[in-house]
């Protein structure tokens, strides 16, 4: 028809497949401006355009092409300004998120190299530490993996609460503190540097640990595993118990890596 676009053409305008055309006047989000009554055509004007725009960007930014009615005026006029400035708003959220989730794959390919050197290593070994951010809290060992598992997302829901950035591999230690005859055991969260900063943080600082693996099933007997470690490494008053970051998954869970301050 003279003066309207074909479903087709004007799908191609906007790179859309014509079914999805169809989807969108079935939900009423765009209705075709003129219908041939005997063969059924659908036809569009080109200033619908700027509708076809609209849900390209609620699309993009997962706004539920239903709620696109409150970008209408009750005469149907289109508020275009209240579309961009929330589109905006929406944007700048997307951002930050791919802002932070690159922080945390670059922060997990900087460990994957950094331990490359120490894969399936033997015995004790030393290793330089950089300075480590940490969420931590009381953690009771005798409740074995069950325990852990409990604890891992009960300090993963208080640092979402907290508003922090878990580092992207599993960040999940173990902290154990001998005090005479004593020993006391944290569990904790491993978080990235963030602009503001959070108060109930603690810093591992940067230095030199001597270090020894232990396979990802020896959580399952934590208990054995840290008394293990104090008869080995008898003058350490402090030992942290987290995984060894690796190229591969393993089914069978990442090595563990003791960590005794030097």
């Amino acid at each position: 028809m003279q003066g309207y676009l074909s479903i087709s053409d004007f799908a191609k305008l906007r790179n859309v497949h014509p079914k999805s055309l169809r989807y969108y006047e079935r939900i009423g989000a765009l209705i075709p401006a003129y219908t041939d009554p005997e063969t059924g055509y659908r036809y569009y004007s080109l200033e619908q355009l700027v509708e076809m725009d609209m849900i390209l960007m609620c699309l993009e930014l997962n706004i539920p092409l239903r709620d696109a009615e409150q970008y209408r005026q009750p005469n149907q006029t289109l508020d275009i300004r209240h579309l961009l400035q929330d589109g905006q708003q929406k944007a700048l959220e997307k951002l930050a998120h791919l802002r932070n989730t690159m922080q945390q794959m670059e922060e997990a390919l900087r460990r994957i190299e950094e331990n490359q050197r120490y894969q399936e290593q033997e015995g004790v070994y030393q290793r330089h530490l950089r300075r480590r951010l940490i969420l931590r809290e009381p953690f009771i060992p005798s409740g074995g993996e069950l325990a852990f598992k409990q604890s891992s997302t009960k300090i993963f829901l208080r640092g979402q609460s907290l508003g922090l950035l878990p580092a992207f591999t599993f960040p999940i230690g173990l902290i154990v503190r001998r005090q005479e005859d004593r020993i006391n055991t944290d569990i904790f969260l491993e978080v990235l540097q963030q602009e503001d900063g959070i108060a109930n943080l603690e810093v591992l600082p940067e230095g030199d640990y001597l270090c020894q693996q232990k396979p990802a099933q020896a959580l399952d007997h934590m208990d054995t595993l840290i008394s293990e470690c104090f008869v080995q490494h008898p003058k350490a008053n402090q030992v942290m118990i987290t995984n060894l970051t690796s190229a591969y998954f393993d089914l069978k869970g990442p090595s563990l890596e003791l960590q005794e301050p030097i």
